[in-house]
């Protein structure tokens, strides 16, 4: 007899039921089984997730694995095509839409600790979903037509917001130039980093300010780049709204009454500092300060009010809401 057929009667033997010799079988969960008598006949390897039957040496079973569990076989069950939508929905990956802002950063190229921190930002401000729930209309999505478009615009307002907040608290990224990548509208950066600032202000969080040494002498430093960052944010505030020669006459102005009080926006030593603004925040003292320029200057009552709108600060509510008494003490300050 040849080796060939050797082989061939081993392997019939093997497959055939030992109980009633039938040489009919088929595959069940775990094992094949004789069709005459129900006995077990070789038990089935499990399957090895590769996708043609040539690379396996054994039979497989019928069904995969998921990450739930088997495969729910479709067929005309309506039941079976019912549980086969629950598992799909139950199975598929779903990120948060704090994570998803996140994202959007990620794929700009964004990196070191601004990403661990933009990201714990954006779950405190979603900490109630009121971020995704937000209704505002935003300018630059006007004239997006498609509805994933529009929303994925909504995530990168949010996403250039955050990296302004974290770039005003000397957290440095290319937030100018991922905004004018994505193309952007200022008002809309503006109203949606009010929103976050408020979202953080009801949580009770302060974003951290970057700062490596804590010396005294860069102390003075650090609030020197605080002040400047500030005064230049609320510049590009004013000049949205009055022109960029008035705008700039008004953080001149600004800049000469912190340094009359001492602050080290210009070259100052510590033993000086001592003025009105010493006991605020850096973001404090610079607004308080551009008030103080603008009633010096004479703007009226609703183009200061506006600036308030704009950029919000804590603590600045009572000012802006009796700004003709606050003006009036000025006056007499003086």
């Amino acid at each position: 007899m040849s080796s060939t057929n050797s082989e061939e009667n081993r392997i019939n033997n093997e497959e055939s039921c030992k109980e009633c010799g039938c040489k009919i079988i088929e595959d069940g969960d775990s094992h094949s089984h004789c069709i005459a008598c129900g006995m077990p006949v070789k038990k089935l390897s499990f399957d090895t997730g590769y996708k043609y039957p040539s690379e396996v040496q054994e039979p497989r079973r019928t069904n995969t694995i998921s990450s739930l569990g088997s495969q729910i076989i479709k067929d005309k069950n309506p039941i079976s095509r019912k549980l086969i939508i629950l598992q799909n929905r139950a199975s598929q990956e779903k990120i948060s839409y704090d994570e998803k802002i996140v994202a959007e950063v990620e794929n700009t190229g964004v990196k070191g600790n601004t990403i661990p921190l933009l990201a714990e930002i954006m779950k405190i401000a979603n900490s109630d979903n009121k971020l995704s729930t937000n209704r505002d209309i935003l300018k630059g999505s006007k004239s997006l037509s498609n509805p994933k478009d529009r929303s994925q615009y909504k995530l990168r307002v949010y996403a250039i917001a955050g990296l302004t907040m974290l770039n005003r608290n000397l957290f440095s990224n290319s937030v100018l130039q991922i905004q004018d990548k994505w193309g952007i509208h200022k008002d809309d950066i503006s109203n949606l980093k009010k929103f976050i600032s408020r979202q953080l202000i009801c949580s009770g969080y302060d974003i951290p300010v970057n700062r490596i040494n804590s010396d005294e002498e860069s102390s003075i430093e650090l609030r020197n780049h605080q002040l400047s960052l500030f005064l230049y944010d609320i510049r590009d505030h004013l000049a949205s709204y009055i022109n960029f020669t008035s705008s700039k006459e008004i953080i001149d102005k600004a800049i000469m009454i912190l340094s009359e009080n001492g602050e080290p926006i210009t070259h100052v030593s510590p033993s000086q500092i001592g003025g009105k603004f010493r006991n605020l925040s850096p973001e404090r003292a610079a607004l308080q300060s551009v008030v103080d320029s603008m009633c010096a200057l004479d703007y009226n009552e609703r183009e200061i009010k506006k600036l308030y709108k704009k950029f919000p600060v804590r603590g600045m509510k009572t000012i802006f809401s009796r700004l003709n008494a606050y003006r009036q003490n000025l006056a007499e300050d003086v």
